[in-house]
């Protein structure tokens, strides 16, 4: 409750900071300010970050543009033929509008159509967010960024408007003198032209926002996954009720970048399982809740999305496995791994192609991992040997923010016949006794499998973190032994964690295949590239883990000691997993054909 009062009151003030920062923003040059990240959706409904990864590239142009506005039509003119000549490999361009989806198609047209002629999208951004961030105060203006994303010049792209008229062709080419310039490793001249086109802010209001109309779609899209009964979140999202309560902390958790829990760096991979919500996502749920959560019209309200199966993410499983024995959780103390050795009873190879993991005891539950035990290996022999288990293919897992495993056709992972199944257990006492018993849900393939899903890790064990040492660095390799596709990239520490990135090695030249600058140990996510990436022979997977064992981080137990490896979250853990197949080997023997697997 205290939580939630002290965001309905910070909330409270949004209006009079509002009104602040656009004040801020229409006076203050931004020139030499670094433009934070920012996710829009153009006018089709494509995403584009500010941040994202685009190899090559050493400049952004970002214009401000309206319809119906002399200055940015002639802004967008000079972007579209500039883009045009000088191309999108070193050069990323953006254009942001507030108002140009309400336009009338011609006046959109007029201003769209030389954009998209370079291929220059036209972002909405209804809330002018990005133009307050930047300072940018009349229509017509660019910023042009560095490679850091710093401003280096701000005004407008040439002088063929000049704040009454519109000429037919300019004399100044400040774009393209900025551009030259910023390229060559020159400074600017001049760095700051006059904006001339007219005031952004004039007609700025807040939205009018409601549940029916505008955050129910988004919440159903974004949330409903995990907030929903059954699943791991505190609370369900599904209906008006649900959310109304929850609103300021929703803004709070949402406008702070905790929720949706995502932690890669944009300027490094693009990824299909990306949770981010775009700033006017984030602003529609701020105005919800300084608007006092308004329902609208309930019943023109979408209904809440139905799942294939109420309780796994994976649809219908075609067998569920449960632990043999109740766990007993205690209230208190430190609980050690448990293992829990269940056979199946398979009398044939199994081809997976999904699996889920359900504890119910999810609050007292730090992770679970079902390994596949092969014929003849016996359990005591992996966990005699400290990191054998990690030997073993993981088959399903739990954790708060990991997924379900969804292979695509032609994609499985093998048991082998006669393999057992080894449960992993993690259990962290959080003040109330409890009894799990967890169940693992399977889903077979019903396609051929033309490849074989492998489960990897880079390690490094020896590793030892000095006393209120808050940047203690290490690195680790793994040298690929053949070609292949990497399909996913899980980073684990525990909550000493700081950061963790994975580097591909080829020639002795490194690129940054992920980079989490933010590590939470409170969610273990998986990060899947949008396109796999390749791997050859040879090459290395370099992974560099950064922990914190200094006062200054909030999560860890004691400074004073020094650290290292050990299964407890008080300990430390160094494994970069990652997930990878090759896609020129033959389909593996006995893999089933055509048809569903009995």
């Amino acid at each position: 409750m205290i939580a939630l009062l002290l965001a309905a009151a910070l909330l409270s003030t949004e209006p009079a900071r509002a009104a602040s920062e656009r004040a801020t923003a229409r006076t203050t040059a931004p020139q030499g300010r670094r433009l934070a990240e920012f996710l829009l959706e153009d006018l089709a409904g494509t995403r584009h970050s500010l941040y994202a990864a685009r190899p090559g590239r050493r400049a952004t142009v970002l214009a401000f543009l309206e319809a119906d506005d002399p200055a940015s039509v002639a802004a967008a003119d000079a972007i579209g033929a500039a883009a045009a000549t000088r191309g999108s490999e070193e050069i990323t361009w953006l254009a942001v509008s507030a108002g140009a989806a309400r336009a009338t198609p011609a006046a959109r047209d007029r201003l769209a159509a030389p954009l998209a002629r370079a291929a220059v999208p036209l972002l909405r951004d209804p809330d002018l967010v990005v133009a307050a961030d930047g300072g940018v105060a009349r229509t017509g203006t660019l910023l042009v960024l560095d490679e850091e994303f710093e401003v280096v010049y701000h005004g407008p792209a040439d002088d063929r408007f000049d704040g009454a008229r519109l000429a037919e062709r300019a004399n100044n080419d400040y774009l393209g003198n900025a551009l030259d310039a910023l390229l060559a490793g020159e400074e600017i001249d001049p760095a700051e032209v006059a904006e001339s086109g007219a005031d952004l802010w004039a007609s700025a209001k807040p939205r009018q926002v409601d549940w029916a109309s505008d955050v129910a779609p988004l919440l159903h899209r974004h949330c409903a996954e995990c907030h929903r009964p059954g699943q791991p979140a505190p609370m369900e999202l599904l209906d008006y009720d649900d959310a109304a309560g929850w609103a300021p902390m929703i803004a709070e958790v949402t406008a702070s970048t905790r929720m949706p829990p995502w932690f890669a760096d944009p300027r490094h991979g693009r990824w299909k399982n990306e949770r981010r919500l775009t700033e006017t996502e984030k602003k529609t749920l701020e105005l919800f809740a300084a608007q006092g959560a308004p329902q609208g019209d309930l019943a023109q309200a979408p209904a809440p999305p139905i799942f294939a199966d109420p309780e796994w993410r994976i649809g219908t499983p075609d067998m569920v496995i449960e632990l043999p024995e109740p766990q007993p959780i205690p209230a208190e103390g430190v609980v050690q791994y448990r293992y829990a050795e269940v056979d199946p009873g398979f009398t044939e190879d199994q081809w997976i192609q999904a699996s889920d993991c359900s504890p119910t005891a999810r609050r007292q539950t730090h992770h679970v991992i079902a390994y596949v035990l092969p014929p003849g290996k016996k359990a005591s022999e992996v966990l005699s040997n400290p990191v054998g288990v990690l030997s073993l293919g993981a088959l399903a897992g739990w954790a708060p923010g990991t997924d379900a495993m969804n292979l695509p056709d032609g994609q499985a992972i093998r048991i082998v016949k006669g393999s057992t199944l080894l449960f992993e257990l993690h259990y962290n006492p959080n003040g109330t006794a409890a009894t799990d018993r967890t169940r693992v849900a399977f889903r077979r393939t019903r396609v051929p499998v033309v490849t074989e899903l492998k489960n990897d890790a880079v390690m490094k064990f020896d590793f030892r973190i000095k006393p209120h040492d808050a940047e203690a660095t290490f690195t680790a390799a793994r040298t690929i032994e053949r070609d292949g596709l990497l399909l996913e990239m899980t980073p684990h520490m525990h909550v000493r964690g700081k950061a963790m990135r994975y580097e591909l090695e080829r020639d002795g030249v490194r690129r940054v295949l992920l980079d989490v600058p933010r590590y939470d140990f409170n969610w273990q996510i998986s990060y899947e590239p949008l396109v796999p990436i390749e791997l050859k022979r040879g090459d290395k997977v370099v992974l560099t883990a950064i922990y914190d064992n200094s006062k200054g981080n909030p999560h860890n137990p004691d400074p004073s000691k020094t650290v290292t490896w050990g299964d407890q979250s008080f300990e430390e853990m160094m494994i970069g997993y990652f997930d990878w197949y090759d896609p020129k080997a033959p389909p593996p023997a006995g893999a089933p054909g055509a048809g569903a697997q009995e």
